[in-house]
Formats: C-alpha cells, sequence, structure tokens
C-alpha cells in the first residue's frame, strides 16, 4: 500500500525511538520495574486515605486518581511533546530539516506516547481489580473529554513555545498558570474541597484555570455515566469547549508569531 509520505516519516520516527528505547535492555527492565512498583505504592498510599470524593463525581479516592492518571498518561503527553520537542534550542534544526513541523512533533512523540498509554492499563487493570476502583464510563463523553482537553493543553503549549522562541526562557505566564494548576486545579483532590481548606467560595478561583476543565470533564466523563443529552453535562462541557475554542487558535497565533519575530530579528537559533 502506498503511504502518504508524512505518514512515512511519523513511522519512520517511531521505529527509530523504539529500537533505541529497546537497545538498552536493563534500562528497559528497570522501566517495566518501575510502572510496577508505582502502581502498588500508588494503590497503597490511595487505599491508606480512602474516602468517598461525593463532591460532583460520587466516588472514592481510589477512582477518583485513577482518572488523573489516566489524564497524565494519555492526554499529558499530547502537550508535554509540543514543550519538548519545540523550543530554542531544537526549533532552528527542526525548520532546518524539510520536514513538515506537525510531522517532526508527531514522530518524535509517537513512541513516548505508545509507551505511555501501555503504562496506563496496568494502573486500570491493578486499580479495579486489586484496589477496588469503579469506573462508570460513558464513551462519547469520554472521547469528547479527551478532544476538549487536549486542545486546551495544546493550546497552551503553543503560547508557551511562542513565548520561550522569543525569550529564550520560561515566560512568566506559563509559570504561574503551571504553579496555580499544582495548587488549585484539582490534580488529587476535587476543588470543592479548597472551600473547606480556606473560605467558602474560594473554589471559584480554580474554575478560570483551564487545566481544572481538562480534569473536571475527564473525571465528570468516567465516574458519573454522563449523558450528553441532559442539560447539566452539556453545560459543564460547553464550558470547557470555550476554553479549548478560545487557547488553541490563540496558542497556534503566539507560536507563529514568536517564529516570525525570531527570524525578522535574527535571534532563532540563539539559546
Amino acid at each position: 500500500m502506498n503511504l502518504p509520505i508524512e505518514l512515512k516519516q511519523i513511522i519512520a520516527f517511531t521505529k527509530r525511538d523504539f529500537y533505541s528505547w529497546t537497545t538498552y535492555r536493563t534500562a528497559v527492565f528497570t522501566q517495566l520495574i518501575n510502572v510496577f512498583i508505582g502502581v502498588f505504592s500508588w494503590g497503597v498510599s490511595a487505599t491508606y486515605v480512602q474516602k468517598p470524593v461525593l463532591e460532583m463525581y460520587n466516588s472514592d479516592y481510589i477512582s477518583f486518581l485513577v482518572v488523573g492518571i489516566a489524564i497524565g498518561n494519555l492526554i499529558m503527553p499530547l502537550a508535554q511533546g509540543i514543550e519538548r520537542q519545540l523550543n530554542p534550542w531544537t526549533l532552528e534544526t527542526v525548520l532546518m530539516t524539510g520536514i513538515k513541523t506537525p510531522v517532526f512533533v508527531i514522530g518524535n512523540i509517537m513512541w513516548t506516547y505508545i509507551f505511555s498509554v501501555f503504562t496506563f492499563i496496568p494502573y486500570l487493570v491493578i486499580g479495579i481489580y486489586f484496589f477496588g476502583a469503579k469506573l462508570h464510563v460513558n464513551i462519547p463523553c469520554v472521547i469528547l473529554a479527551f478532544v476538549i482537553s487536549a486542545a486546551i493543553l495544546v493550546g497552551l503549549s503553543m503560547i508557551s513555545t511562542g513565548l520561550r522562541v522569543v525569550t529564550k526562557a520560561t515566560d512568566p505566564v506559563t509559570w504561574a498558570l503551571n504553579v496555580l494548576q499544582n495548587l488549585l486545579s484539582g490534580v488529587s483532590f476535587p476543588v470543592i474541597f479548597l472551600d473547606t481548606i480556606f473560605f467558602p467560595g474560594f473554589s471559584t478561583i480554580s474554575w478560570f484555570l483551564p487545566q481544572t476543565w481538562v480534569y473536571h470533564l475527564c473525571r465528570l466523563a468516567m465516574l458519573t455515566d454522563p449523558s450528553l443529552l441532559d442539560w447539566s453535562t452539556a453545560f459543564e462541557f460547553m464550558k470547557g469547549a470555550a476554553f479549548a475554542v478560545v487557547l488553541l487558535p490563540l496558542g497556534y497565533y503566539v507560536l507563529r508569531w514568536g517564529i516570525a519575530r525570531s527570524k525578522r530579528e535574527g535571534t532563532l537559533g540563539w539559546y
């Protein structure tokens, strides 16, 4: 079958990274062992602090964390790949290769993404059958949540990359968003819990962070068996989609602006 040249290039990049990974057999073995150790250490810790997560998701803490791990393994690598492959240290080389930038990025993150998907499987299986995690999944909602989440994170990554190409350093906007994400977006606890820690209404701040919607929509789709025909569920997805609609084109614009400015100033290869 005659495949498009772009697909052949992505497959070539993926094979290269796979062969490179399997060359270091000791590293492969230790990585796989670390996955299973990580699964059980996570499960034991979650069991120790196990309590109902009734706010918004009517679930338990282990199930809540399993979805968080799914986000980390299935969505985050897409955004992280852009930041790692397109930066002031690599961008000039990428543009000189003649390979289309999306092909270069996808090709270089494909094996990492495939590996992340495979490493999520032990978390899912052991979490469900050993630690009793309970997922109530609605497939259309999961697909939509993943699409919206990927658009949000990719948009943020392109904004970060576009600014770093100009400043040659971490930009304060992305840094502030990442700090607030760790503190307020509900990575390891429901954001409504912030009202208990601080004061009623404090969690409102979290809903202005785009990362909060990544975790919220995915947990909504995987823990509550929602229906898009239900107005309250559809409204939640519409609010998350509003962030995606703004951030994805904005990220593309900022990335193009950053590259164009660096070319104009002759600083594209500086770092």
